[in-house]
Order: structure tokens, then C-alpha cells, then sequence
């Protein structure tokens, strides 16, 4: 069966994405696939792609200033056209899903973006609502409540109705996935769950209304579990998804069992989009073969979403 085609930008070409996508598309099978590569000319003459007709580059003309390891504005600039050349094919309907490549939050605030990465900016072009980051792997499943937030403020971004329409979104979209009902843990925003309100009350204002709504719908939902003990072997066993309140909260452990091979996708865009877990690596761009076990698992990601 042939794959509709799938584009992959290259992110920040100071960092290790152009290279971690040679050596993916180097791994995997291109029969029946299309893939359009989104980035510059001098970066794709630095670069070694497999001979294939199932590989088209798609050269966006920016003015680079190549710089290994460095995040700049050029770069930063670069990263965000690439996005919008992919944008482009989307609204054109030239293409199924999107692998990005890691993109600098520093270099595309330095070129002017007011976004923090690729969810939101995806999540505000597209007029998306309830877009949520999730993160898959053969060992562990994690969605996260809230993204890029500093943690002074992250209560202030979160309320029990909100936190209910994100666990129904996640059942809809993991069930087809797993092809089942997913079983889902819920962290708690404070140690021991608050402890009735011994150490504050939004666990009892946010987590456990928003749960007993939730189960009132049908949704397999338990928690909320102090994140301290929530991570255990046998509770990975038992649960399908992991839904964490904050950004480190979740992906400590995610990144600690599948750093190589975990996969960030996100949830209700009008699209499939696909990342590797780890970002620009530039102490080591340009300099080391980077591991591209993570955007191999990208790629194959965006690929089974399309079944």
C-alpha cells in the first residue's frame, strides 16, 4: 500500500537535525513513500541523502550564515520558513503529516517568533483548540497538560473543566491509536496529592473534579497519584497513558526509559506531526554522528497515523 507523502523539516540547521534526517531516511524503507524535504540548498550539499525518487528537497532560498552549534537569528528565521513552506503544502493538500526537526526556542525569538516551539505555533496557525503534546514509545505513554509554562505559573493555566476536555481528548485519539480503551493516570499538581488540602487545595479544586467528571463520561481514568511513586515499573505495566500537569513532571520519566526512541506527537491538529524527543544537541552539531534512532521512530510514527 502506498503511503501518502509526508514532508520533514530540517529545524535549526546549526543543530543536528539535517544530519539525524539523512541518517534516518538511510533506515528506513522509502518503497511506496514520498517524502519532501524542507530546507536550503547549501545545507543539502552538506549533506547525504539516499538516491530515491521517493525524496524530493524543497529548497526555501533563505540567505544562511552557517554556524555549527551556535542558535541564531538566521537559523532561527530558517526554522520558522521551513515550517511555513510546510504550512503551505498542507493548505495545498500535498501532504498527510509533518516531521519537524528540532527547532532553537532562543534562535527563533532572536528572528522575531513570539512562539516557544512548534506545538503553539502549529496550535495558533491552524486555529486548533485543545492541542495537546503527547509522547510515545514502546515502554511509555505520556501526554502533558500544560507545555512550555514556567512552573510559578502553571496552575494559573489549568482548571478542572479544562483538564476534563483534555482527558476526553486523549481517550478519543489514544483509543484509536491502541485500538482499545486506553487506561489512564492522572499526576497530581502537588506532592501527596495535596494531602486533603494539607498542602494546598488545587489538587481538590483542578485534579479530582475534573477525574469525576471524566469517569462520570466512561473514561478509565484514575489518580490523581503523587508523581514521586506514580512512575514505578509496575505501574507502567499497568497503565496505558500517563497524563502529567507540567512539562518536567512527564517527560523526566518518559526521557529516563526511551531517550533514543520516543516520539513527540501532537494531538488535535487537522494534521498528523511528529518529532524526535530531543532537541538541537548543538554542543554536539556537526561535530558527532548524532543518534537518529529518534526521528527513524518519528517517521514511522507519522507513518502508522496515516492507517
Amino acid at each position: 500500500m502506498k503511503c501518502k507523502p509526508i514532508a520533514l523539516t530540517l529545524g535549526d540547521y546549526n543543530g543536528i537535525g539535517p544530519k539525524c534526517i539523512e541518517l534516518a531516511l538511510k533506515n528506513i524503507s522509502l518503497k511506496n513513500k514520498k517524502f519532501y524535504i524542507i530546507g536550503d540548498r547549501d545545507i543539502f550539499n552538506k549533506l547525504n541523502f539516499p538516491k530515491s525518487t521517493s525524496i524530493e528537497l524543497i529548497d526555501v532560498k533563505n540567505k544562511i550564515s552557517f554556524n555549527p552549534g551556535k542558535p541564531t537569528k538566521m537559523s532561527g528565521k530558517a526554522s520558522l520558513n521551513y515550517i511555513d513552506e510546510a504550512i503551505r503544502l498542507i493548505n495545498n493538500k500535498k501532504i498527510s503529516g509533518l516531521v519537524t526537526g528540532p527547532i532553537s526556542k532562543e534562535a527563533i525569538q532572536k528572528a522575531g517568533s513570539l512562539f516557544k516551539g512548534h506545538t503553539d505555533l502549529l496550535e495558533s496557525k491552524f486555529h486548533s483548540e485543545n492541542v495537546i503534546m503527547a509522547f510515545w514509545s514502546k515502554k511509555i505513554k505520556v501526554s502533558l497538560s500544560t507545555i512550555h509554562v514556567p512552573l510559578v505559573e502553571v496552575v494559573d493555566h489549568l482548571d478542572s473543566k479544562k483538564l476534563f476536555n483534555q482527558l476526553q481528548s486523549i481517550d478519543k485519539n489514544f483509543s484509536k491509536l491502541l485500538k482499545k480503551k486506553p487506561k489512564i493516570a492522572l499526576c497530581a499538581i502537588n506532592p501527596h496529592s495535596s494531602e486533603n488540602g494539607a498542602i494546598g487545595n488545587h489538587d481538590m479544586k483542578i485534579t479530582y473534579p475534573a477525574i469525576k467528571m471524566a469517569r462520570n463520561k466512561g473514561i478509565d481514568v484514575h489518580g490523581p497519584f503523587p508523581a514521586d511513586t506514580l512512575f514505578i515499573k509496575k505501574n507502567i505495566q499497568a497503565f496505558d497513558l500517563f497524563h502529567a500537569i507540567y512539562h518536567d513532571q512527564g517527560l523526566i520519566p518518559f526521557k529516563m526509559l526511551s531517550f533514543d526512541t520516543g516520539v513527540n506527537f501532537t494531538l488535535n491538529l487537522p494534521f498528523i506531526r511528529t518529532s524526535p524527543d530531543h532537541g538541537t544537541a548543538f554542543d554536539i552539531a556537526w561535530k558527532k554522528k548524532p543518534n537518529s534512532k529518534s526521528m527513524v521512530e518519528a517517521i514511522r510514527l507519522a507513518l502508522k497515523l496515516q492507517i
